[in-house]
């Protein structure tokens, strides 16, 4: 299997097990930050706290989602893919990993102290991070002769692009406000992830049929619904920024839509067989169905009057695809390649955790219509969002934390 061919590659000597491999710190860090972050924006929205050392709450908090987070996701991604998508590369392990995630950290600290210590230690700090990150990956995308994979790389470079305009805005170089950058950062991310989900896909739909089937690997995502999804997805975010309130945003976003669910094709036309109902495979269809549900409504709203709010709908995009393609990768990784069977290892709390970040999802977005229950429905849906991280501290960190099942290194 794939998951096993980079400890041919494996450096030489001993380092503790937490940093044996890239996702483990990563994961280690993403679950409890992901539940702290939210549980303190859930209650200070709510009206329960006060966060008088954050001055723009809204930023830190889409910040913090899209950066804080979705750097963990990426180092996750990138540091266990490379080794396996690029044969001979060395994987990243030991120090370099403890002083990558150790000023990560940092970055959280000083994003979250901004308005006490000036913005500029956190601009410096998070600028660094996802260059060194992007650094490290780099040479073996841009060294492989067919570039299979360099769209990844430039996802890299989009996001560490949007963060730095990001920090000029929030440092009065630039007048565009920053919440725009940070809806076209969603947008690069929305993108980034289906870069990603795509790959994430193919490996574990694989995983399951030849553990169950005992077929050979021969699922493929293929690119085209893929890469029209993006195209739609940027062509939003495009025109939003530069045209805001335009009825075409309605035609545009509906377009997104269908693309989306356009993905769905690749699992239903597999061997002249569906294979939609299998366990996991149907979790993993639901990231394009989010996001089809998501710009749907967007678009249904931008053509009917702009009756809602359409921050609102957005939510489907944030809390549900995003959130869901996220832990999917925690749950496909960590069983993966701490030397499990994925086919074996599908349990129920998956699809309770699974099915709760669905309900949160259903709850937030529900304020849309009853803006008069916000406060219940902004607390409830941020508890439950953060159960199922709970729930993959409970059962996987001991795998984190302990060597691979099957005695090889990572």
């Amino acid at each position: 299997m794939a998951a096993t061919k980079h400890y041919e590659s494996y450096p030489e000597g001993d380092v503790p097990i937490y940093l044996a491999y890239g996702f483990r710190p990563a994961f280690l860090l993403m679950a409890p930050y992901m539940i702290l972050s939210i549980v303190l924006w859930g209650l200070y929205y709510s009206g329960y706290i006060t966060l008088p050392f954050i001055g723009d709450t809204l930023s830190w908090h889409i910040y913090e989602m899209l950066f804080g987070v979705g750097f963990l996701g990426m180092a996750a991604f990138i540091f266990t893919g490379a080794p396996e998508l690029y044969p001979g590369t060395i994987p990243v392990v030991g120090k370099t990993l403890r002083n990558l995630f150790g000023l990560w950290i940092a970055g959280r600290v000083g994003f979250w102290l901004m308005d006490v210590i000036t913005p500029y230690p956190a601009a410096i700090i998070n600028i660094v991070l996802f260059a060194w990150l992007t650094a490290l990956v780099a040479k073996p995308i841009f060294k492989d002769p067919a570039k299979r994979h360099v769209s990844v790389a430039y996802g890299f470079v989009a996001v560490q692009v949007a963060q730095i305009w990001f920090y000029l805005s929030v440092l009065g170089f630039v007048q565009t406000p920053a919440l725009e950058i940070l809806k076209i950062s969603l947008a690069v991310f929305l993108v980034l992830i289906l870069l990603a989900i795509r790959r994430v896909n193919i490996e574990a739909v694989n995983e399951i049929i030849e553990l169950e089937e005992k077929n050979e690997e021969i699922f493929f995502a293929r690119p085209p619904a893929y890469n029209l999804t993006m195209f739609m997805i940027a062509l939003f975010a495009i025109v939003e920024f530069f045209y805001p309130g335009n009825r075409v945003l309605g035609w545009i976003a509906l377009g997104a839509a269908s693309a989306s669910l356009a993905i769905l094709n690749d699992f239903i036309a597999y061997d002249e067989e569906n294979i939609l109902g299998k366990r996991l495979i149907r979790a993993l269809i639901t990231v394009p169905v989010l996001i089809s549900i998501g710009y749907g409504l967007i678009g249904y709203n931008y053509l009917t009057g702009m009756h809602y709010n359409n921050g609102d709908f957005l939510h489907v995009l944030t809390s549900g695809a995003w959130t869901l393609s996220f832990y999917l990768v925690m749950i496909v990784v960590t069983i993966v390649h701490t030397g499990r069977d994925i086919a074996k290892e599908r349990n129920n709390w998956i699809c309770l955790s699974i099915f709760l970040i669905l309900v949160a999802t259903v709850l937030r977005t529900l304020v849309a219509f009853y803006p008069g229950a916000a406060t219940t429905l902004y607390m409830s849906s941020a508890l439950v969002w953060s159960i199922p991280f709970a729930i993959y501290i409970a059962i996987y960190f001991k795998w984190l934390l302990s060597p691979r099942a099957d005695g090889l290194p990572g």
